[in-house]
């Protein structure tokens, strides 16, 4: 994890002068899918306002326990003791919570970003839209600064990012590598045509095909620990995504597309290592698979015994 020096301090900076703007008030998303801890430690050291889960069909069940919850940090929340862990936390474990200002009052940012947290897919079906993921924030606008986002385009055109951050001066998140990135919105016009969106949102083909691929490095990964996880044990924690992705791109680059293919190549790849791409006879064969001759799977039976 290469953290830059600059990039926390910059961040501190914003986040302070937030805290310090009395037309703003400070709100945190946090996941307590990711970390069921970090609600309760915010509460029990009273920096935490009040707060509600983000999902509304999961209001008042058993679910709130696994969903996202939005947070109204008070202002003591800027010295109090446990602020450290929590941006300590946010770099080591990014997924956990983000955290956003706004002039806006408690329920009408709860209002707004809840009425995100649901999106049409072109069928009309509804789905989730898990934008307190940074991984996913970060790919819905597009954020040029996070060189950790596997699809670095902005899946949210110009309108509906806009929508998306209607009200909200900033928003924090942490990028795979521990670095704070800051979301800032566009220009008013830009804005205000935002406003013209309608909610929910609804995605195209494209989109949600984006939306889609930003999340298989994710779930190669999952599929890796929970079967083959000693295949990772040489691999430092903070090198397991990029590790995973590097793979991923190998593997397509063999016209290797179904999820079966790819993780059995990746799987390969972390036995293998540079065999893969030195070894004459592992390469004559990936050539075949990239040449449609023979499957992955018949030719990594033919490999040469790891070493």
């Amino acid at each position: 994890m290469k953290i830059d020096p600059l990039e926390v301090a910059n961040f501190e900076s914003n986040l302070a002068s937030a805290f310090d703007n009395q037309e703003l008030t400070c709100y945190a998303i946090v996941d307590k899918a990711q970390d069921r801890s970090l609600l309760q430690k915010c509460e029990k050291h009273d920096i935490g306002v009040r707060s509600k889960c983000l999902l509304p069909a999961a209001l008042d069940s058993d679910i709130e326990d696994y969903a996202p919850h939005l947070l109204e940090l008070s202002l003591l929340a800027a010295d109090a003791d446990i602020w450290p862990d929590i941006l300590r936390s946010g770099a080591q474990h990014p997924a956990s919570f983000t955290l956003l200002a706004s002039r806006l009052s408690f329920d009408t940012v709860w209002d707004h970003l809840a009425a995100f947290s649901e999106v049409l897919l072109p069928d009309d079906t509804d789905m989730i839209l898990a934008f307190w993921d940074p991984a996913v924030l970060g790919t819905l606008t597009g954020q040029a600064s996070d060189l950790t986002l596997h699809v670095p385009a902005p899946v949210l055109s110009e309108r509906q990012r806009s929508r998306l951050l209607h009200g909200i001066s900033a928003w924090w998140y942490w990028d795979r590598d521990g670095n704070p990135q800051q979301i800032l919105p566009r220009d008013n016009a830009e804005a205000a045509a935002g406003d013209l969106v309608s909610l929910p949102l609804k995605l195209t083909q494209v989109q949600v095909d984006m939306l889609v691929e930003a999340g298989v490095p994710d779930q190669l990964l999952a599929m890796v620990i929970e079967n083959q996880s000693q295949l990772l044990w040489d691999v430092p924690v903070s090198q397991h995504y990029r590790t995973i992705e590097k793979h991923l791109l190998s593997a397509r680059k063999l016209k290797l597309f179904g999820m079966r293919d790819i993780l059995n190549y990746i799987c390969a790849a972390l036995i293998y290592g540079d065999l893969l791409q030195t070894d004459s006879t592992i390469l004559a064969l990936l050539e075949k698979v990239k040449a449609g001759v023979i499957s992955l799977d018949a030719a990594t039976k033919q490999f040469p015994d790891a070493e």
